[in-house]
């Protein structure tokens, strides 16, 4: 597969890291040189120098015969205008642009403008997990699966805990329900484990666990119940923030205090969220939180467009008393770890979110959903099981995976319930599996379910 991706910023750059592991092949085009001799440094790539809306410089990138194009260039006019020249000029190419800020597009349009073949809102991809850690109390990296009916989500094994010192096997006889561990993290790298894998302090665990029980097992797990969010403080009235309090209920949105420092912007936000408290003041000064008592809330989610005034807002709330803390990371990745360190519950990055909107796009309909996690390094997809799959009428225990895939669970068709499957599970079509596997593997996982 042939990708050219219009724009070697951080977004290019992280998207073009992940094809390039399933040994696709990408072409880079920008119009900034330097960052087109970073792209040909860090990656195995060609980056060509020129304008994403020059049709010239498209057919020299090799639009003509690519089987995608990826606008994701810092400006929206460049992606929209680049990506209709590409869909009108050379037919049969997919093209894919990432949109933020044009208001025509509509909320939660996926194409069709200009004939382009999807279009992906960076900020309404953030807001949506923002919304979900709010709705769950959830926090690090979690995801609910709407069609298996399974949630995901990341913990570390602390010393002591249920999960400290014992092998997935033990753990499985003492602990009741459905859940499976699709990957372990020790020491930056990534590894499936098997019922013989001893946890130890330290390790990130991801576990997929029926919607049901979550709760329960995240409790096990991390040693805290998933918080009860009443209160909420959401710094800065950004588009994000609209996309978020866009997403909530009318009773979580009572809920809400809005944070903003500019007057015209908060009479705005009054006047469309009625049901939300917005106060004028600066969340840097020191005698405005104590004012406003801004400290007494279960949660601050700051969605400023600065990055390290997003992490500071976290981290003081939390010194403060705050009981739950989210930072959003709009610009700088390298800013996640340090989030995490300063004792920030949880990290949204607009980054992740778009390439995973992304990503999942380009796999195709048959994946429902798709997210990575452990930077990437390990990928969850809920895929629809049509009539062709080459599989049908096998039984688990009968399909040697070669240990690459996990099938962590079942949605069967016109079944109220959901399963964790055994060695017995017929593969039937229409049912929803829930597979697991290292993103190294991605090969062979897209030769299985082709």
């Amino acid at each position: 597969m042939k990708v050219v991706i219009l724009g070697a910023g951080r977004r290019g750059l992280r998207l073009a890291r992940h094809l390039i592991d399933e040994k696709k092949a990408v072409v880079f085009l920008d119009n900034n040189s330097e960052r087109c001799a970073a792209a040909s440094a860090k990656l195995d790539c060609l980056a060509i120098c020129g304008s994403a809306t020059d049709i010239e410089m498209l057919k020299e990138a090799g639009c003509e015969d690519a089987d995608a194009v990826i606008a994701v260039t810092d400006s929206d006019e460049t992606n929209l205008v680049a990506c209709g020249i590409v869909a009108s000029s050379f037919k049969g190419v997919m093209t894919i642009a990432a949109i933020r800020n044009i208001t025509y597009l509509g909320h939660g349009l996926k194409g069709d403008v200009l004939g382009i073949s999807h279009i992906v809102n960076p900020e309404q991809e953030a807001a949506e997990r923002i919304v979900g850690i709010i709705s769950t109390g959830l926090f690090r990296d979690f995801e609910y699966f709407p069609y298996a009916q399974f949630m995901m989500f990341t913990s570390k094994v602390t010393r002591g805990n249920a999960f400290d010192g014992k092998s997935l096997a033990q753990i499985r006889k003492d602990i009741p329900g459905r859940f499976v561990v699709i990957g372990v993290r020790r020491r930056g790298k990534s590894f499936t484990p098997s019922g013989d894998t001893v946890l130890r302090d330290g390790d990130e665990i991801a576990m997929i666990v029926d919607d049901d029980e979550s709760s329960e097992m995240y409790s096990k797990l991390a040693d805290v119940k998933p918080a009860k969010i009443r209160k909420i403080i959401l710094v800065g009235a950004t588009r994000i923030a609209k996309f978020v309090l866009q997403s909530m209920s009318d009773d979580m949105r009572r809920n809400v205090t809005l944070v903003e420092k500019d007057t015209a912007t908060c009479e705005r936000f009054a006047d469309e969220f009625s049901d939300v408290i917005v106060l004028n003041g600066a969340i840097s000064d020191e005698g405005f939180w104590e004012e406003e008592r801004l400290y007494q809330s279960d949660l601050l989610v700051s969605v400023t467009d600065n990055d390290e005034l997003n992490i500071i807002a976290a981290s003081y709330a939390k010194r403060l008393g705050t009981k739950r803390a989210v930072s959003l990371i709009k610009t700088n990745n390298s800013y996640i770890a340090l989030a995490e360190a300063m004792d920030i519950d949880g990290v949204v990055s607009t980054t992740n979110a778009t390439v995973d909107a992304i990503v999942k796009y380009l796999r195709g309909d048959r994946i429902q959903s798709l997210h990575t996690l452990f930077d990437g390094q390990l990928e969850v997809y809920e895929y629809l099981v049509t009539p062709e799959f080459k599989y049908i009428g096998k039984k688990l225990k009968e399909v040697d995976f070669r240990g690459k895939i996990t099938i962590a669970g079942v949605k069967t068709e016109g079944d109220v319930d959901n399963i964790i499957p055994d060695g017995n599970y017929e593969i039937t079509a229409g049912d929803t599996l829930l597979i697991s596997a290292a993103h190294v593997n991605y090969a062979y996982v897209e030769g299985l379910l082709t």
